[in-house]
């Protein structure tokens, strides 16, 4: 990780990631425990923290606006989801998305040749069949 990365992370730490809480928990009513795996993403280049931060962030925000669209959505996400873990690959095959245990489970490929992650989409299929 060079020092582009490092800023990079850091601003998204103190910046991006405290202002994503505040909205999730204004849409939601709760802010559930996140937790990066910011190894994963800082040990490449610079585009998995730009894509961290302009993509995986907003989708969340997209997932959480569509299941808490109604108080039976936001009442059964409080009971359910506890925390969301994000994790950074460069092998394709490893990605995955799942939610178990109170945890949504997600590793994306944001490094390598590729970008492969689960869309919002999939992630709120995911949840509203588990809720």
């Amino acid at each position: 990780m060079g020092l582009q990365e490092k800023r990079l992370a850091k601003n998204i730490q103190e910046s991006v990631l405290p202002a994503f809480m505040a909205e999730i928990k204004s849409i939601a009513g709760f802010e559930p425990e996140v937790n990066i795996d910011w190894d994963t993403f800082t040990a490449y280049d610079e585009y998995p923290l730009t894509r961290l931060e302009g993509d995986i962030l907003p989708g969340l925000i997209e997932v959480f606006k569509s299941i808490c669209r109604d108080e039976m959505g936001k009442e059964a996400l409080q009971s359910a989801l506890k925390s969301i873990r994000l994790e950074n690959t460069d092998d394709q095959s490893t990605i995955e998305l799942r939610f178990e245990g109170g945890e949504l489970y997600h590793k994306m490929q944001l490094a390598g040749g590729v970008y492969s992650r689960y869309s919002p989409s999939h992630i709120i299929e995911l949840l509203e069949k588990s809720l």
